[in-house]
C-alpha cells in the first residue's frame, strides 16, 4: 500500500519548467526506496491531480516555483502555507491546481495529512527541452531536500551504491546532474 506519493510536475518541453520529472530521475537513479513510496512523473496534471491524493499519508511534490528569488534557489512550502491563499483561477493548462485539489480532498474527506512542496525558482520557462545553468545547478538541492524530507516521515530512502545511469529522454541523451 502506498503511504507516500513523491510527484514531479512540470513539462519537459518548457525549459526550467521541467526541473520536477529531472530531479525524480536523479532520485530513482540515486536511491532505493521503501515499498509504501510510490514515485510518478505526472506532468501538468491540472484537475486530475485530485485522484492522486486518495488514500495517502503524505505527499511531496517536485516543481518549479514563483518566487521573488533568484533562479535555482529552493524553497520548501507545507501545506499551510499552501492553502492559506485564495484559491486562483487556472489560467493556462500547465497550472497543477494543487491548492485547489487539495481542497476538495479535504472537503470530500481524504487526502494526505503531510503535504510538501519542494519547489525551485526557474531562470525561463520558454520552449526548450534543456534546465538553465542555474536550475541544473539546484537539483542536486532539490533532491536533497526530498530525501529530507522522506526522512523526516519515517520513510527514508537508502543510496544505491552504484548509481543508475540518468535516463534524460527529453534532453536526446543520458544527462548528468
Amino acid at each position: 500500500m502506498v503511504a507516500v506519493r513523491v510527484l514531479a510536475l512540470g513539462n519537459v518541453l518548457v525549459g526550467d519548467d521541467g526541473a520536477g520529472p529531472f530531479a525524480l530521475q536523479v532520485l530513482q537513479a540515486s536511491y532505493r526506496f521503501p515499498a509504501e513510496v510510490e514515485l510518478r512523473d505526472v506532468g501538468t496534471p491540472g484537475f486530475d491531480l485530485l485522484p492522486l491524493l486518495d488514500g495517502l499519508r503524505a505527499l511531496v511534490l517536485l516543481d518549479t516555483v514563483q518566487a521573488e528569488e533568484p533562479p535555482g534557489t529552493v524553497r520548501l512550502y507545507r501545506r499551510e502555507e499552501l492553502l492559506a491563499a485564495a484559491p486562483q483561477p487556472r489560467t493556462n493548462p500547465h497550472d497543477p491546481g494543487l491548492r485547489e485539489a487539495l481542497l476538495q480532498a479535504e472537503f470530500r474527506g481524504f487526502g494526505p495529512e503531510e503535504v510538501a512542496l519542494i519547489g525551485v525558482v526557474p531562470e525561463t520557462v520558454d520552449a526548450g527541452t534543456r534546465l538553465s545553468g542555474a536550475v541544473r545547478g539546484s537539483i542536486p538541492r532539490l533532491v536533497d531536500a526530498a530525501v529530507a524530507e522522506l526522512s523526516r516521515l519515517g520513510h527514508a530512502p537508502a543510496p544505491r551504491a552504484e548509481p543508475l545511469p540518468l535516463d534524460i529522454w527529453w534532453e536526446g541523451s543520458s544527462a548528468g546532474a
